[in-house]
């Protein structure tokens, strides 16, 4: 998105803004010196098209005297307290200045004038899509040697708009409790927030954080905002790039992950018109460098050591196969060297190490041999292991029903043998296909007579589900008027379909594992956004946003080359 911000306090008019096109040219051989890098970045940002408005923040206000008086001409800078990144305006004729398009940060507003004693205003938080008008600064005739500094809060600086919204700060993020590893499931702790209903009862949310995948989202999965319907109305980005499957407006092609995410501001009603989503719009800001190195390394960790065998493993005589979640992670960021601190760089990774354990089960009825063969009389053993009551309308289980009477397709109809009851199905009339298929299918493993529910096959599985998500974000303040910065996110994770590889979108009753070892989920998720900012004069500034989201989540067999797969892109576009 690119917006040319007039700040209506100033009264730019038609003529003043058709200049800053002559301004441009002469700007042109100043830019050509900016190296390969901000080419680079800028060929990216239009190679690739627009995204929302909503990672950025906007102050304006006022300088007077203390008699009320406006003072014109005053300067007003605006330092980022984490980057040491200054912008500055001066007063116009009514004493008004204003600060768009700025990154979620704390913030200090120093302000100065000739002949009155300066004044800052420090910790001044901004999230994103905030609007903020500063209560006038007062400055005091007197010395401009000494300043008078005030400590910002949130009632003294109201938003400058009527929207609801709430934020999810990096401390929300680091102290709520979390049982997965993304950061959308705390949305459930917001006024407004409610869980969809999974499962018998609807007393438990219908998605399960557990464990994570790489395109992993409460959103549209379980969690609705403000009433809005579950899938479709809320808009999920991340530094701008919506993430949000447009395949089925649920899950993500880029997770948020609590280690590398600075903050989530949530609007739900009542926002400018400037704000491309709705009704409800998440956003999530990623961490970013500082003026100061700093870092981190996190082994966060779950285990079932301390819990017992589930009672169906006991009774079935499977061993505890140990479930783990174990997730290493690092991230650094700070200045690069030699840049006069202008250049900043953050980058974060995490690896996914999950294992559920011997949860999952999938039960069956499995034919023996001599039935997979037509044979369908108690002459055989097996057969009389698994219909002891033999084969009839009447008998319990899925396999002993009499076929006696069936007629063929040729019109001979199947009779019992000689003594016996049930039925033989002559060789020519079983079909080849099927028999193909049943030669795939396990042997049973499980005595009917004992086994809940009368299976014959039981079978815990082992799911595992690793994966990893890096991110980085390169931060560069070329100057006072020039700024931007570009952000990526990776992530990839494998496990069993559904947890068992039966099928890839749910389990069917009296599954068996696809053939090759189960059907296995692949996903993986790219996203990058880029935010470039240009000062043209205190009372116009360019912003030019874009980013792209990718998704592929293809499924396959193990060790067969069997390969289905699905793929989301989203690309947002606008002027």
């Amino acid at each position: 998105m690119q917006r040319n911000q007039h700040n209506r306090e100033q009264g730019t008019d038609g003529l003043k803004a058709q200049s800053h096109v002559f301004k441009m040219k002469r700007h042109l051989e100043k830019w050509r010196g900016l190296g390969a890098g901000l080419i680079a970045v800028l060929l990216l940002l239009i190679a690739t098209s627009a995204m929302q408005a909503q990672t950025t923040a906007q102050i304006s206000g006022t300088v007077t005297d203390t008699t009320g008086a406006v003072i014109p001409g005053a300067t007003v800078a605006l330092v980022n307290e984490a980057t040491q990144d200054t912008r500055m305006v001066k007063t116009n004729g009514a004493g008004l200045y204003s600060f768009p398009a700025l990154l979620p940060s704390s913030y200090t507003i120093k302000v100065t004038a000739k002949g009155f004693q300066p004044k800052n205003l420090t910790g001044l938080i901004l999230h994103a899509g905030d609007e903020r008008a500063i209560p006038a600064f007062s400055l005091t005739i007197g010395a401009q040697s000494q300043a008078v500094t005030v400590s910002a809060s949130s009632e003294m600086i109201p938003e400058d708009n009527g929207e609801r919204s709430d934020v999810l700060s990096s401390k929300d993020i680091e102290n709520l409790a979390l049982e997965g590893r993304d950061t959308t499931e705390l949305l459930k702790v917001l006024p407004g927030a409610t869980t969809v209903g999974g499962g018998l009862t609807g007393a438990n949310p219908s998605f399960n954080d557990l464990s994570i995948s790489a395109n992993e989202s409460a959103i549209g999965n379980g969690i609705n905002i403000n009433g809005v319907p579950n899938r479709g109305g809320t808009a999920l980005l991340s530094d701008g790039v919506s993430v949000l499957d447009p395949g089925d407006n649920a899950s993500s092609i880029g997770i948020i992950s609590p280690e590398m995410t600075a903050e989530v501001s949530v609007q739900t009603s009542n926002f400018g018109a400037y704000v491309q989503n709705g009704p409800v719009v998440v956003s999530a800001i990623s961490k970013s460098g500082t003026s100061h190195y700093h870092g981190v390394a996190y082994f966060d960790a779950r285990n079932d050591a301390l819990n017992a065998n589930g009672w169906a493993q006991n009774h079935q005589g499977v061993a505890k196969a140990g479930a783990h979640y174990y997730y290493p992670g690092g991230s650094f960021g700070g200045p690069v060297p030699f840049t006069h601190k202008k250049l900043l760089f953050w980058g974060g990774y995490e690896r996914w190490l999950q294992n559920p354990g011997n949860g999952n089960v999938l039960e069956s009825y499995i034919p023996s041999p001599e039935m997979m063969a037509g044979d369908f009389s108690m002459d055989n053993p097996d057969n009389v292991a698994l219909c002891p009551q033999g084969f009839s309308s009447t008998a319990q289980g899925n396999w002993c029903n009499n076929l006696a009477g069936t007629t063929m397709p040729d019109g001979t109809t199947i009779t019992p043998g000689p003594g016996t009851s049930g039925a033989v199905i002559p060789s020519q009339y079983i079909d080849p296909g099927a028999a193909a298929l049943a030669s795939f299918w396990p042997k049973a493993n499980a005595n009917p007579a004992t086994t809940p529910g009368g299976y014959n096959y039981y079978q815990p599985i082992d799911a595992p589900n690793d994966g990893w998500v890096y991110r980085a974000r390169m931060d560069y303040n070329l100057n006072d008027n020039n700024k931007f910065y570009v952000a990526y996110q990776q992530a990839y994770s494998s496990t069993l379909a559904q947890g068992n590889g039966a099928h890839i979108y749910w389990t069917p009753g009296n599954s068996i594992p696809a053939p090759g070892g189960g059907l296995v989920g692949k996903v993986y998720t790219k996203s990058i956004s880029g935010h470039f900012v240009h000062v043209f004069s205190p009372s116009t500034t360019n912003e030019f946003i874009a980013a792209w989201g990718f998704g592929s989540f293809p499924g396959q067999s193990h060790e067969r080359g069997c390969y289905l797969s699905s793929v989301g892109i989203r690309v947002d576009t606008g002027w």
